[in-house]
């Protein structure tokens, strides 16, 4: 078990050896969570960091830069004392996270099974029992939206990577909610099916893909009724939000 833990899907929270550690400042959360997803994109293992200035410009675009890096040093300080040096990897000009970095993080593993799952082609016949597992264990991990109730006012760029990551990892969740629901229809698990659909529906209720999945369930299960019920309820929500049928 990794003794540094970061959860970013729902409320930002850092664990140390299982206890909860409180991070001094919103912008010191800010800062190690975008470090962290940024080093992490594109697989599971933390490749490079950001410059100083770069990092001050980002979370300090109203100051100059002699006045962001000060800023920035005095955010990393109290940062660096509560993930110590085995965590982050800090020169003189650039910060970033250690590629041998004892930490486990939330989001980077959500998209690590994601990624493992969609490397086999499972083609229209639901996913294989393994995939179909790492799944299972990704969605479980999605507590709710990418650090849900955080918000710099003050850096709109650090609010704009923020909302675009949060929109990637919910479409990802679809995905994955989609395929697992399917996989369960296959299967005649319809009470587990129907219950992922609904779920699924939930990230957006305009989703006709959604509403249509979740009427075929009902349909292959032998609630006609509901099916029905579900296809009124879509063109209800259709008329009422965007005037127009589905």
């Amino acid at each position: 078990m990794a003794p540094f833990k970061l959860y970013l899907l729902g409320a930002p929270q850092l664990e140390i050896d299982g206890e909860t550690v409180s991070v001094d400042t919103r912008k010191a959360i800010a800062l190690l969570a975008y470090i962290v997803m940024t080093a992490a994109e594109g697989g599971d293992r933390f490749a490079y960091g950001h410059t100083r200035d770069a990092l001050a410009a980002l979370l300090w675009p109203e100051l100059d830069q002699s006045r962001a890096r000060a800023a920035l040093r005095r955010t990393l300080s109290p940062l660096r004392q509560a993930v110590e040096k085995r965590v982050l990897d800090v020169t003189r000009d650039t910060i970033g996270i250690r590629s041998d970095a004892a930490l486990w993080v939330d989001a980077v593993e959500f998209r690590r099974l994601l990624a493992q799952a969609g490397a086999h082609d499972h083609g229209d016949d639901g996913v294989c029992p393994a995939c179909q597992a790492l799944l299972e264990q990704a969605v479980a991990l999605y507590r709710d939206d990418f650090m849900a109730g955080f918000n710099l006012r003050d850096a709109p760029d650090f609010d704009e990577w923020q909302y675009f990551e949060s929109e990637q990892l919910q479409r990802a969740l679809a995905d994955a909610l989609e395929q697992l629901a399917h996989t369960y229809s296959l299967a005649g698990n319809f009470e587990r099916a129907i219950a992922v659909a609904h779920r699924h529906l939930a990230l957006d209720p305009l989703a006709e893909k959604a509403h249509r999945s979740l009427m075929e369930i009902y349909a292959w299960s032998g609630q006609r009724n509901m099916a029905v019920r579900q296809y009124r309820e879509c063109v209800r929500i259709l008329e009422e939000e965007l005037g127009v049928p589905p």
